[in-house]
């Protein structure tokens, strides 16, 4: 009977919602991931959770979770240009017409 890997720290998340979406990401990739701390409470603040992976799987949740940033950022970058164009006024807009 093969025992079960020891569960490590990767990282530490703020809410619940942000815990869950990261265990999640990581179970869809076979990595047994789970949060440790307090989950949802019956109030709104902000709690930290840990984030835990078996001791063998650290380093692809490591890069997996890399891998997820360098592509977010990507997608800022492109979701940031064209509003900022879209934003801006021509100054003609704001002329007064008419002589004055």
């Amino acid at each position: 009977m093969e025992s079960a890997q020891p569960l490590v720290y990767l990282t530490t998340v703020v809410g619940s919602v942000a815990g869950h979406l990261i265990v999640g990401r990581l179970q869809a990739e076979g990595i047994a991931a789970a949060t440790s701390g307090p989950t949802d409470g019956p109030y709104p603040f902000p709690i930290e959770l840990n984030v835990l992976v078996p001791a063998g799987d650290l380093d692809r949740a490591k890069e997996i979770l890399l891998a997820d940033a360098v592509e977010a950022s990507f997608d800022e970058l492109r979701g940031r240009s064209a509003p900022r164009r879209a934003r801006r006024t021509p100054a003609s807009r704001f002329r007064r017409r008419g002589g004055r």
